[in-house]
């Protein structure tokens, strides 16, 4: 049977995307779960709530594994999830309004402390790629628990740095009012000041931007749902 040269190139492009398709479909619930743990087992280790890791050796290279089961366990246990409405925005459409998760934990029936995710565009290597950050403050809503990187595209070895527990460490503790500043080539001397990333000037003032732009929105949304 000979194909026309039309059904030929249908098929061409039909194959590749058949198979993309069913790529998608066998990574899609392995990227959502990946995404899912990684949350969770943030929200913990920002509360210092303990769950199980196996130890795990391959090539004599040691490294330990968590245990997806428990940290979905011991999150649900400990964990409470409520929704923030947005404050109503002037130039938001009727019907866009959308609803922040809070991320909370009680200890001995006291708050320890509040979370959220947000999202925004990146500044270094990609930066049509999306950076997003899980920011937890303590009850007074002004004083950071900390933060942690859920996914970027930054430069590896410059604003990638952002993911090193050295770099996160500095944000406990730091007031967010009148707000955060990661300062250059200077100590860090302010209650809001934290060292900013070497090298990476641009990554650094988006971290800044986000999280001051984030607080200055959970604040607002947090006014307005009052009572």
């Amino acid at each position: 049977m000979i194909l026309t040269r039309s059904t030929a190139i249908c098929l061409i492009t039909a194959i590749p995307g058949t198979v993309l398709l069913a790529l998608y479909f066998v990574t899609a619930p392995k990227i959502a779960e990946y995404h899912e743990i990684k949350l969770k087992k943030s929200v913990l280790d920002i509360f210092n709530i303990p769950y199980h890791t196996d130890a795990k050796e391959i090539f004599g290279f040691k490294y330990k594994k968590s245990d997806k089961k428990d940290i979905r366990r011991v999150f649900e246990k400990n964990i409470t999830i409520d929704t923030l409405p947005e404050a109503p925005i002037a130039k938001q459409s009727e019907g866009s309004k959308k609803e922040k998760e809070l991320f909370k934990y009680y200890k001995d029936g006291k708050l320890q402390g509040i979370g959220f995710v947000v999202t925004r565009l990146g500044y270094g290597f990609n930066k049509a790629a999306d950076i997003s950050l899980f920011i937890c403050v303590s009850p007074d809503l002004e004083t950071i628990k900390g933060i942690e990187v859920l996914d970027h595209t930054e430069t590896p070895g410059l604003g990638g740095r952002m993911t090193e527990d050295e770099f996160k460490r500095q944000f406990i503790g730091k007031k967010l009012k009148p707000k955060i500043s990661l300062v250059r080539e200077k100590e860090t001397v302010g209650s809001n000041e934290v060292h900013a990333i070497t090298g990476a000037s641009y990554t650094s003032k988006g971290i800044e931007d986000i999280i001051n732009e984030a607080m200055k929105t959970f604040w607002q949304e947090m006014e307005a749902n009052k009572g």
